[in-house]
Order: C-alpha cells, then structure tokens, then sequence
C-alpha cells in the first residue's frame, strides 16, 4: 500500500503538473491552428480523432511495456527500447497519413505534413509523461521524452526522396569524331609541353561488359576531345585486328567523359572542348569514355522553333524611340 502511495505522490510533481499544463495547451493550440491552415481538415476530422486516441492507447501501452522486469536498472536499453517503438510508429504514421488522410489533398506540402506529425506527438507524450512519471518518477523523465525526436525521422525521409526524384538528371553535351578526324591528326612541338600521364577507360566494343585501361600521355595544352581521337587513330593503326569501335551503321558514336572521383569526390564531367589542364586532368588520373544515344529531341533541337531570336535591326530602333 505504501508503494502505491509513493506512485501517486509522483504525479503531484510541481514540474510534472507545469509541463503536463503546458502540453494540453500546446495540443489545444496545434489542433487549432491546423484545423485553420488545412482546408479539408473537416473532412477527415472524424478520422483524425480516431487516429489521436489510438496513438494515446498505444503509448500508453509503450510506456507500461517500459517498467517490465526486462529493463530493471537498465535505463539505457529501456530508452533505446522507447526509440525503436517510436521509429516504428513514425514509419507506420508515415504510411497511415496517406491511406486514412489522403495527404489531406495537400500533394507534398512537407510543411503541413511535420506539422501534422507534431500534433501526434504531443497527443502520444501525455499519457507517456504520466504513465512514466507515476511508475518511475521524474528523474529521467527528460531524457526518456527526448525518444519523440525519432517521430519525424521517416517523414524527413520520405519527404527527402521525394525531393530528391524531383531533381532533373544533368544533361551532358556529348562529343563525336570529326568527319575529317583523320586529316586532324598530329601535335605540334609547340603544344607537346607539361606532359601527363593518365588512365582511360575504354569498352572496345558497344556491348562489352567490362572497360579496357589505356594508359596514355599527353600534353595538358591541348583539347581533351582532340587527344582522344589522336589516340583512338594511332591505337587503331597499331591493333587493326581489335581496334576501338568508333562507328556503327548510323555513323559515329557519341561519346561523353567523366573523371573518375575518389569516394569523398562528385563525378566532374570533362568537356571534350577544353583543354586537359583546365578539365583537372592530371598525373594517373582516370577518364571514363562512355559511348551514349542522343535523343531525336536533341539532334533536332536546331531545327525547333524558338521563342525569341536576336534582331541587330529591331534593337537599333528601339534605341532611336528612347
């Protein structure tokens, strides 16, 4: 009888009763605020109490599960246990707030929806505040409130996926071989400078699986897309027998190169019309040749009608009305 006394003198806890006020207030005004910034909150509104209940009868339920005698004296294993229920409940919110709530017909607003997740948690930190309070007292009351940050977890990201699907890929400007290429071939003295020597990675046929290693050297002054057809001409005439396949029956290939990155680095794109120093190629550096398709849209993308197009003669008189 005594130890039931001393649960209940728990929860007449001054700091308990303050924070427990100041919850119910924040739950008042979170629902309020809500109701008002989320038009179709009417419509769910049934549903959205339903909801609330049960998220209180689950926690309630978490938090009893938390004093069983397999967490005794250990508060550690009994806060990571809190944490992996309240992750677990965030995914399933995450999921219950499309199916029952239908995103409130508000599409992706990440805003409203952290808001939403807000609301549930202060609903479900009420009775776990009590219920903990009056079982174990106020002592870790703090740090076992702080297993609500994991909540949002999910929301953040889905929300981030989301965003990240919504960025459109890079469009690269891809490089092909010169008609005359042939004719092009050769260095001058003059550019045969500040040598280095690097790695390209080549698949010597369209449909090889794996890249072949070129080691190849060249002057850092002059344009990379005019290395690499020196190199495919001169590789070419010394292994006719398994050359590199630069052409098919629709002509050349399209090519497009990147500098292999080291793990903590992004892929950089190298541009075929720049030179090698101002690509970043430097000593054992690797180049990834990529053959690729290039689409009608952007073959025909000259021939396309523009919304605007330059006039020297229409400029020179809007300057003489000025």
């Amino acid at each position: 009888m005594k130890e039931l006394k001393n649960y209940f003198i728990n929860l007449f806890d001054p700091q308990l009763l303050i924070i427990l006020l100041f919850l119910v207030a924040m739950c008042i005004a979170i629902t309020i605020i809500f109701s008002k910034k989320v038009p179709e909150f009417k419509q769910y509104k049934t549903n959205v109490y339903i909801y609330l209940f049960l998220t209180v009868l689950v926690y309630a339920v978490i938090a009893f599960l938390g004093y069983s005698r397999l967490f005794e004296g250990e508060t550690l294993s009994e806060f990571i246990f809190y944490q992996i229920c309240t992750l677990t409940l965030g995914v399933f919110h995450c999921y219950f707030y499309r199916l029952f709530f239908n995103k409130f017909k508000l599409e992706d607003d990440v805003f409203k929806e952290l808001f939403f997740a807000l609301l549930i948690v202060l609903y479900a930190s009420v009775p776990f505040l009590l219920i903990y309070t009056f079982l174990n007292g106020m002592y870790y009351m703090p740090l076992m409130m702080g297993n609500f940050i994991v909540f949002f977890i999910p929301t953040l990201v889905n929300a981030s996926f989301n965003h990240s699907l919504k960025i459109p890929p890079k469009i690269y400007t891809t490089w092909q071989f010169p008609e005359n290429y042939k004719e092009l071939v050769g260095v001058s003295d003059e550019e045969m400078r500040d040598l280095v020597v690097f790695t390209l990675m080549i698949k010597k046929e369209e449909n090889d699986k794996d890249y072949t290693l070129y080691r190849a050297k060249g002057p850092t002054r002059i344009d990379f897309g005019r290395l690499f057809y020196n190199f495919v001409e001169d590789y070419n005439e010394r292994f006719a027998d398994a050359p590199i396949e630069i052409q098919n029956q629709d002509g050349f290939y399209n090519w497009v190169f990147f500098k292999q990155p080291k793990w903590y680095e992004s892929t950089k794109y190298i541009d075929p019309k720049f030179t090698l120093y101002m690509n970043g190629i430097e000593e054992n550096s690797y180049i990834i040749c990529m053959r690729t398709l290039v689409s009608d849209t952007a073959m025909n993308s000259s021939d396309q009608e523009t919304d605007f197009e330059y006039s020297k003669e229409k400029d020179n008189e809007r300057v003489k009305t000025y």
